[in-house]
């Protein structure tokens, strides 16, 4: 075999390069079938390619047979490897076995290749030698075409399809890509004897830099960087290997020209480093500068303590510094179960909230690392109405919690996220869900500190009830000496002076009012007292009362109706809606003071619980008709007594139910009404105090029963 330097020659080894990188790229990523697939469709044309660059050099009519006879050892599987691939690319799962059939007859005419009547053999052209075809050769034609035109029909069909603009732009690009590539079929034209150059290997180029960029647009993969690496590769290495067999072939002198190549083949690698750096950095310096700043971003989250600021700076850093149309972030809300709209930047519409069961929060409840819409499953897209703008869906994990999502619309230069983007992403994401976990953490320690300042307040409070009460019933004494001693003058002023009150009318029915007053003063300065004497027998935590004793369950009841009617504003006259139903046998065995306490506690829950319930009917008649009730039963076996306090109240909500006994946690509107240490302190008086067991059970809207067993003596 001879051959010989052909310039006509070097744009097919050029095309024949890029497309083997390009194979090797796209079996990088050997999991994606559509990968796969159009890598072989590289493979099918890079033999073609490289068959006519060998033949362009053949220097005698044997050696280009040879080499033609190659190039068809590819040519067979460019048409249905396309076609392939848009089957794949497109889930056309119903042509499967159509292209199993192409592929057969692919490889069918294999067989003929090294047939004269296939390749009859070879002519001599300007542009050097080129096969001539046999009879079969028309025929293999035939339905080498047959493939291309199906592919073309799948792709215009496709991109007509009510489908997102992202994808259907893809299709298109496609659509056109495969129509404008296969002119390359012009190359067959000198097979038949007529003198046209064959461009093919133009159109060509253009469809899989086509097509690979639709494929690649909106992965994780940026098609400036793959092309400039690309470019910068045959740059580097057309010169270092170039350079010396030009100047072999201009000299004769081959050993010369083959030591200047081991000299260039090992500055080469360097050389194209060097050169790679340089272009990349070049073309990228206004997507490493943003990088750069979102990294700086990430890094001083921590420092942010309060949350709707936190969100409000994440949205702007990355609109303002990726330069983007819109970000949009929702946070969770636990207690609704949603992902609500948190922070926005950049006019746009969105979904007010999604469910913790919504699909896209599934979806992302799964993915840890950033993920493009156009990767998201179509259904979900649809369901979530994510806009068409949206390229990047960013989700933040905190261990395997999905604590929100960010979305990103396109960059407004209309350049693609990169890998690097994707990865500087998935850094603030962690860095958010730090800061975020953090913010809650404060915010948490803030109501709980709020809540224990409340509360001590309370115990305060409680603390100085004996010295204020004593104060108080100082002064309840002094009006009750003044009121003694009005009614004693008045009976002396009767007595000594009998008919001074009938002369004159108007003193008469002075001193009857008098009188009244004076009885009203007495009588209510009694009431003021026993209320008083109620609260401090509640409070008062008595020496023998912080023993264990014997005691009725009845009587500590009634110790808690004074403290309950004083605190909701009920009248004298008017009973606190508890029913006891203690049996015969009332007595339990525990610490009086503590089961007063807890007995409080649980009936002034249920008390405000029914009156919420109240407020909850819309009607005013349905509120009239409404009446707060509230039972505590007592009942014995032989080792234990069991204590029901039932309400038919608000009732508890599902979500809240696992959290009643937590420290700290009230369903009510703030710490006046609600401290949320009530329910904690019983759970431990009677768990770890009395070695008892507490329980409840409640229905929404239907009311709440506390089950309480005390051992027995």
């Amino acid at each position: 075999m001879y051959y010989y330097f052909n310039p006509y020659a070097v744009p097919f080894g050029l095309v024949f390069i890029a497309l083997l990188f390009g194979f090797f790229i796209l079996l990088k990523d050997r999991t994606s079938i559509v990968h796969r697939t159009f890598a072989l469709l590289f493979l099918s044309t890079c033999v073609w390619q490289f068959g006519y660059f060998m033949v362009y050099l053949s220097k005698d009519e044997n050696t280009a047979l040879f080499w033609c006879r190659i190039v068809y050892l590819g040519v067979p599987f460019i048409t249905i490897t396309n076609y392939h691939f848009s089957t794949v690319y497109l889930k056309l799962a119903k042509q499967y076995k159509l292209v199993a059939f192409f592929y057969i007859l692919s490889f069918i005419s294999l067989f003929f290749t090294s047939n004269y009547y296939f390749i009859s053999g070879v002519k001599k052209y300007f542009w050097g030698y080129y096969a001539q075809a046999g009879f079969l050769h028309s025929i293999f034609l035939v339905f080498w075409v047959v493939p291309l035109i199906l592919s073309l029909r799948n792709f215009y069909q496709a991109y007509h399809q009510p489908i997102p603009s992202l994808e259907k732009l893809r299709r298109k690009l496609m659509f056109w890509a495969t129509l404008f590539g296969y002119l390359g079929a012009v190359d067959f034209i000198p097979n038949y004897g007529i003198e046209v150059y064959p461009f093919g290997y133009i159109p060509v180029s253009i469809f899989v830099l086509t097509v690979v960029y639709a494929i690649v647009k909106y992965r994780l993969m940026d098609i400036k960087v793959v092309f400039t690496r690309a470019g910068t590769f045959l740059f580097v290495y057309t010169l270092t290997l170039g350079f010396p067999f030009w100047l072999g072939y201009q000299t004769k002198s081959w050993l010369w020209s083959t030591s200047i190549m081991a000299v260039l083949a090992m500055i080469g690698p360097m050389t194209h480093r060097f050169v790679q750096r340089k272009v990349e950095n070049a073309l990228l310096a206004q997507q490493k500068r943003y990088q750069q700043l979102l990294l700086q971003a990430a890094s001083g989250m921590a420092r942010e303590h309060n949350l709707d600021r936190l969100l409000k700076l994440v949205v702007y850093i990355v609109q303002r510094a990726v330069k983007i149309h819109f970000a949009v972030f929702f946070l969770a809300n636990d207690e609704e179960k949603i992902y609500e709209l948190a922070a926005i930047r950049g006019a746009h519409s969105f979904e007010p909230t999604f469910s913790y069961e919504h699909p896209l929060a599934k979806f992302l409840t799964e993915h840890n690392e950033p993920v493009l819409t156009i990767e998201i499953p179509e259904e979900i897209r649809f369901s979530a109405k994510v806009p068409a703008l949206t390229s990047v869906i960013i989700p933040v994990h905190l261990e395997k919690k999905l604590e929100g999502f960010l979305f990103l619309s396109d960059k407004k230069n209309n350049d693609l996220y990169s890998s690097d983007d994707m990865k500087i992403f998935s850094i603030l994401s962690s860095q958010a869900a730090l800061a975020i976990e953090n913010c809650l953490f404060l915010q948490e320690f803030k109501n709980t500190q709020d809540k224990i300042f409340a509360a001590e307040k309370l115990a305060s409070i409680g603390g100085m009830s004996e010295g204020v009460a004593h104060q108080v019933k100082n002064r309840l004494n002094y009006f009750s000496m003044a009121a003694g001693e009005i009614k004693l003058q008045l009976e002396y002023l009767k007595r000594e002076s009998p008919d001074l009150a009938g002369k004159n009318p108007v003193l008469d029915t002075f001193l009857k009012d008098l009188g009244v007053l004076s009885v009203a003063i007495t009588n209510n300065v009694k009431r003021a007292d026993d209320m008083i004497r109620g609260i401090l027998n509640f409070a008062r935590a008595e020496e023998k009362e912080t023993f264990f004793s014997s005691f009725s369950l009845r009587e500590a009841a009634e110790l808690t109706l004074i403290p309950l009617k004083a605190k909701h504003h009920i009248r004298d006259d008017n009973p606190f809606p508890l029913e006891v139903d203690a049996g015969p046998d009332d007595t339990v065995y525990g610490v009086r003071a503590q089961i007063v306490e807890t007995i409080y506690n649980i009936c002034d829950n249920a008390y405000e619980a029914c009156l919420e319930r109240k407020n909850f009917f819309k009607e005013d008649g349905e509120k009239r008709l409404f009446q707060p009730r509230i039972r505590l039963k007592l009942s014995q076996n032989h080792d234990k007594s069991i204590i029901e306090i039932s309400d038919n109240g608000i009732g508890i909500k599902d979500e809240d139910i696992r959290k009643i006994f937590a420290p700290f946690f009230t369903t009510k509107s703030s710490y006046k009404s609600g401290t949320g240490i009530g329910v904690y302190v019983v759970k431990r008086i009677i768990e770890e105090n009395h070695h008892g067991r507490i329980s409840f059970e409640s229905k929404y809207l239907e009311g709440t029963k506390f089950t309480i067993e005390l051992p027995k003596k």
